[in-house]
């Protein structure tokens, strides 16, 4: 389902806009901490207190205890272990912001939208944020290469019949193409197509200015919060004993070591930056 247009009160808007800068201090210290938190944790038992929630070994308490006995750890810890995915994290930093600025039925009013048929969108998300006045921002570091990319997408994940496509493409020349000529990008209406497009491995300074963000790649098929630059992202598919289950990169998806993180079979490469202002 779409999200509806106007869902916010003009008051809120105001609110949120005027509660902006303690919104994006909580919102990032949450980010901080929960980072701190999976190293400490991972540092003292070797396993990550954070576990990927679309993992079938991870679906239920049994079946994390069977894991623990697995790799040797000890099965007390499935007590205080916490599930995670992408979204979930972004939408966590999100929550905190509201939260601390007495927001919270606002926030509850953008959790029931995400949780419709449970399929919690980033997207979605970004696009609530930007009734609150965020802006959306197209990013592609290197737009010469969108036709390379969607090859090796597609040669990485083939397409699997009746599918007519695959969630985990890029289709970064489709998109590219849309928010050129459209302004679009999947479903959302994009503010800003040129500050983050065509940096190749040198993203503009400016971009680490902005205290909080919520990006997403191939159209929401992967979700990255971040704060000042960095990104800061969860995994919903990774062995407990996963150290990168929760990591921080610079947000710089071409460079080595940069964000968001990619895999063997996911690259991201371009997509949608949400962020409270302009940059």
């Amino acid at each position: 389902m779409a999200v509806p247009a106007n869902m916010f009160s003009s008051a809120e808007i105001r609110r949120h806009r005027d509660s902006l800068d303690a919104f994006c201090t909580a919102a990032a210290a949450f980010l901080d901490w929960v980072y701190a938190d999976h190293v400490a944790f991972f540092d003292r038992w070797g396993v990550s207190k954070y576990y990927g929630n679309r993992k079938p070994e991870h679906r239920t308490y049994e079946l994390r205890v069977r894991q623990l006995r697995k790799f040797g750890k000890p099965v007390s810890l499935a007590d205080q272990q916490v599930a995670t995915a992408c979204v979930t994290l972004a939408m966590q930093a999100v929550e905190h912001g509201f939260n601390a600025t007495g927001m919270a039925n606002t926030w509850k009013k953008i959790l029931n939208q995400l949780k419709i048929d449970q399929k919690f969108y980033g997207t979605d998300l970004q696009i609530m944020l930007q009734q609150l006045g965020w802006k959306i921002y197209y990013w592609n570091p290197d737009p010469s290469r969108n036709a390379a990319w969607d090859a090796d997408d597609q040669a990485i994940n083939p397409l699997k019949p009746p599918r007519k496509w695959m969630p985990v493409w890029g289709g970064h020349a489709l998109r590219h193409a849309s928010v050129m000529n459209k302004g679009i990008y999947y479903e959302t209406r994009v503010d800003n197509a040129t500050a983050l497009v065509g940096f190749k491995t040198n993203p503009p300074a400016a971009f680490r200015t902005v205290p909080i963000f919520v990006g997403i790649a191939h159209a929401g098929y992967h979700v990255f919060p971040g704060r000042r630059g960095d990104v800061i992202e969860a995994h919903s598919m990774r062995e407990m004993i996963a150290r990168d289950n929760i990591e921080i990169s610079p947000f710089n998806p071409l460079a080595a070591g940069g964000g968001p993180r990619w895999t063997r079979s996911e690259k991201y490469r371009s997509g949608l930056i949400a962020v409270p202002k302009d940059f």
